[in-house]
């Protein structure tokens, strides 16, 4: 081995350190010890591509960070430093590929979450980022693709970073279905324009008339009305099932959207990064059942199943 300092041949070994038992060695001429050069995974982490992809795999099946802590013997730390690099690589994924999609019927919704504290039990000066949080997604009704997605409070500064971002991706005329958000019409009209046939899905609820909580109760839908808003929409496609079906899989696949549990994040950094991943493993990665194939090939933007390997290599290709 080669002295990192004097150049000198000769090094021997000289034992291991840390839980790794990483091989150290000293050179007999400066008597400097070091270790060998490691490359680094995206050039940041000192852990290996399996071990990374194995993590991401967990985090995206339901596991979470604690406990893929335990299975992989991988510091909470580390986790979540590898979850802020990889969610940046999987964003630049999606807005590298996802472009220029040709659409006919798409679908949009919002996912509720939290960061830290639910909005209720919100108390004092607390950081803007803490309670609601709302996962804003846009879907092909038929290649069931994710289009297009934001993170952000359920507000109007949202609903037109989400659907600008929606803009940027589509082109051609398509049919737009939303629920009945009011933030939506002035947003998609300026974006879209007569471009596009709009209409909204409204939902009217009643209260459950079973006994208990209401947190085990929630309310049930009791009519639902297509209000066509703009352009020539049909009604028979007026619809938000796929999406809310897509909202199904993110609360199935991510531990930190499961309701009544410890695994809600902590800050929006986090989980936004865990957002970007899980949306470019759904269109990539995760065959679709009722496709049999990934939305991405039934998409025509590539033509195979990305492994969790691929996904994390992708950035250094």
């Amino acid at each position: 081995m080669t002295c990192i300092r004097c150049k000198h041949q000769e090094a021997k070994r000289f034992g291991f350190y840390g839980k790794p038992r990483i091989q150290r060695y000293r050179c007999p001429a400066c008597r400097a010890t070091f270790s060998a050069p490691r490359q680094r995974l995206l050039g940041r982490h000192y852990i290996s591509t399996e071990k990374a992809a194995q993590i991401v795999e967990l985090l995206l099946e339901g596991m979470s960070v604690r406990a893929a802590s335990r299975i992989t013997d991988a510091h909470q730390g580390t986790i979540l430093s590898l979850l802020l690099t990889v969610g940046r690589m999987a964003r630049n994924l999606f807005n590298a590929e996802v472009r220029n999609i040709r659409p006919r019927f798409v679908q949009a919704d919002e996912l509720w979450t939290f960061v830290h504290t639910k909005e209720a039990h919100l108390y004092g000066k607390v950081p803007n980022e803490w309670g609601d949080q709302y996962v804003w997604m846009a879907i092909d009704s038929e290649t069931k693709m994710v289009l297009s997605y934001h993170v952000g409070k359920r507000i109007a500064a949202s609903a037109d970073a989400f659907i600008r971002d929606l803009s940027e991706r589509v082109i051609g005329r398509f049919q737009i279905t939303t629920d009945g958000l009011r933030s939506y019409i002035p947003c998609i009209e300026e974006r879209f324009g007569a471009d596009i046939d709009f209409a909204q899905l409204m939902k009217l609820y009643g209260k459950s008339e079973v006994e208990g909580p209401d947190w085990y109760n929630p309310t049930h839908v009791k009519a639902v009305v297509p209000i066509p808003i703009s352009g020539d929409p049909k009604l028979d496609r007026i619809s938000t099932s796929h999406v809310e079906r897509a909202n199904l899989s993110v609360r199935t696949h991510l531990r930190r959207f499961t309701r009544l549990s410890l695994g809600f994040s902590k800050t929006l950094e986090h989980l936004t990064a865990m957002v970007h991943l899980y949306m470019a493993f759904f269109n990539f990665c995760r065959v679709h059942q009722s496709l049999r194939i990934t939305p991405a090939m039934q998409a025509g933007i590539t033509d195979h199943v990305w492994s969790i390997t691929e996904l994390l290599t992708w950035a250094a290709t």
